[in-house]
């Protein structure tokens, strides 16, 4: 009888212990404004601020006319960031990006507000393509990679350049 008490005790020990070394980890997310003035670059990041790559999450933007855009589930990329174009009138755009967790982290959510000041500008890729910066911004690259079909941009008459690759 004792024994498998013992043993009983020993297993309970054992999975008390397991149960802390596979934890889940804490995550946050951090938004902030880029260079152009005009997106948001979103990054995921552990309880060690490190950055959490490849997951999901969702974003949803509410433009300062109220108007709100919800867009399909994203992955993060490889450095645990993605940019968001978030439009080109002046004005506060409020954006909510939530991740839901995985077998490794806990879920978190934040709601931040980003303020555009400068005002003039498209809100197309076709104008980045257009002015000629596509390479300027590796984090604009990726977004309009992430976000539009090649055939958006390169197929179009009024900013076809001869390349259509």
């Amino acid at each position: 009888m004792k024994r498998i008490f013992l043993i009983i005790l020993v297993l309970g020990i054992f999975m008390l212990g397991m149960s802390f070394v596979s934890a889940k980890e804490d995550t946050h997310f951090e938004i902030e404004k880029d260079s152009s003035g005009y997106s948001a670059i979103i990054t995921l990041k552990d309880s060690s601020n490190n950055p959490v790559p490849k997951v999901k999450f969702s974003i949803e933007i509410t433009k300062p006319n109220g108007a709100v855009r919800k867009l399909p589930t994203k992955t993060l990329n490889k450095t645990g960031q993605n940019i968001f174009f978030l439009g080109s009138a002046k004005g506060n755009y409020v954006i909510t990006v939530n991740f839901k967790g995985n077998d490794n982290y806990n879920q978190c959510t934040l709601t931040k507000t980003i303020t555009v000041t400068a005002g003039s500008g498209s809100s197309s890729a076709y104008s980045y393509y257009d002015n000629h910066n596509y390479g300027d911004s590796l984090r604009m690259d990726e977004y309009i990679y992430d976000n539009y079909w090649p055939e958006e941009i390169y197929d179009d008459p009024h900013n076809f350049d001869g390349e259509w690759y």
